[in-house]
């Protein structure tokens, strides 16, 4: 799983491959030529695109993709990377133009966009004896698109708070346990709040301001599959995460431009708390120099609710050797990688087997705990087709609700109005 942050710069782009791949999944979704080699079920010489951060990262992924050759001698995968703000925009325009590599990395919050040119892979799962039931339940929902399975995870969590642990006890504030409510939240932020520090700090994210929205309302971005920001019970849920920045002040402004300001502000001990995903907890205990916590994010009215979100491996429509790919992802999201990606730290693990290697490495009192709790009283975040407009228009417009310089309202219809339904 990879964060979501701004990118309104790219936002064109990324519109315009999606329109495009809109029209050929219209047209029945691409079969033209692969750019993989040809091949039977057991021999073949596929292509993996994926994002990737740098070559530390290209060199880790690509020993995920090498047990494929381990457990089949001719499949070979190469994984083909791009940077995650360029991946998008990228990989829409080759599925749109029939020329994708046939494995596709895909992320939840995303896949309503592309999965009209992706392969379901149920009948490959059965054909295979893969099992659903080995993997996080909300993440393999969050991967589907029409009750199809389009994506196999690797990763997967419910999104939960990070808390400095030091700053909490130096303000004698207890540690948050499963059930925390939202007024001892507020009442230990506003505690917090003092000396330069902030008790929270906000992003205008999409996978985060949908958590809080439904966890203060209960309301869900969505209704019968179409965007549904001007509906009032979402408005007031957005309404209230705004007021955590511009009436309640326990958390900063947010500068536009920096998509790194959440981390960075509670990375340097500068906020007490933000909300993040299990995918990001091992790397952020490496980057702080305090005590970390975790805990599921305060209840509402009706109780702890937050999403789910995660990230895996589909085919691509225009792919020549389905199921030799299918066997290659099938050997890529296996106990023994996925494993080693979590004793790494590089992902908390979609199958179930390979959780308590992530504990481990985690090594934070509570963790299962929380992540148990909050993964019980969490739904996946489906999203609508024009998805990665509405989470460019939020980056813009919810980094002006939240610092109150437009009304939350005004925020949520004008992204509504430019990005449309989004059925």
């Amino acid at each position: 799983m990879r964060g979501t942050p701004a990118r309104a710069r790219r936002w064109l782009t990324a519109t315009c491959a999606v329109l495009a791949l809109t029209a050929v999944a219209a047209c029945g979704g691409g079969d033209g030529g692969s750019s993989d080699s040809s091949g039977s079920a057991d021999k073949a010489d596929l292509v993996w695109s994926f994002w990737i951060a740098g070559a530390e990262d290209q060199a880790a992924w690509q020993k995920v993709a090498d047990q494929a050759h381990t457990d089949h001698a001719g499949i070979t995968v190469k994984l083909q990377g791009a940077p995650w703000d360029s991946y998008w925009s990228k990989i829409g325009t080759t599925l749109a133009g029939g020329k994708a590599p046939c494995i596709i990395g895909m992320q939840s919050l995303r896949m309503a966009s592309y999965a009209g040119a992706m392969l379901p892979l149920d009948d490959l799962m059965k054909k295979y004896g893969m099992k659903a039931e080995d993997f996080d339940k909300p993440i393999m929902d969050g991967l589907k698109s029409d009750g199809k399975q389009i994506a196999i995870p690797y990763d997967s969590g419910p999104m939960v708070i990070f808390y400095n642990k030091d700053l909490f006890k130096t303000a004698g504030v207890p540690d948050p346990k499963p059930g925390w409510t939202m007024d001892e939240f507020k009442a230990a932020a506003k505690k917090l709040t003092a000396a330069g520090k902030t008790g929270l700090v906000t992003t205008p994210g999409d996978l985060g301001t949908m958590s809080w929205v439904r966890t203060m309302t209960g309301a869900e971005p969505l209704a019968d599959g179409k965007l549904n920001f001007t509906d009032s019970k979402f408005e007031q849920g957005f309404s209230q995460y705004a007021d955590f920045v511009k009436t309640d002040k326990i958390a900063p402004q947010v500068p536009g431009g920096n998509p790194d300001f959440e981390t960075q502000q509670f990375t340097g001990g500068k906020a007490a708390m933000q909300l993040n995903g299990p995918w990001s907890l091992i790397d952020t205990k490496g980057k702080v120099k305090f005590n970390l916590g975790i805990a599921p994010i305060p209840a509402g009215p009706d109780g702890s609710k937050t999403y789910t979100a995660g990230s895996g491996f589909g085919i691509s429509r225009s792919c020549k050797t389905p199921d030799a790919a299918f066997q290659a992802i099938m050997s890529m999201t296996s106990e023994k990688p996925l494993t080693t990606l979590a004793q790494a730290g590089r992902a908390y693990p979609a199958r179930t087997v390979a959780h308590p290697a992530w504990f481990t490495a985690a090594n934070i009192d509570g963790a299962k705990e929380t992540i148990d709790y909050a993964s019980e009283n969490s739904v996946p975040l489906v999203t609508s087709k024009n998805w990665v407009q509405v989470a460019d228009l939020l980056n813009r417009f919810g980094t002006q609700a939240l610092n109150g310089e437009i009304p939350p309202e005004q925020a949520l219809k004008t992204i509504q109005d430019q990005a449309g339904a989004g059925s």
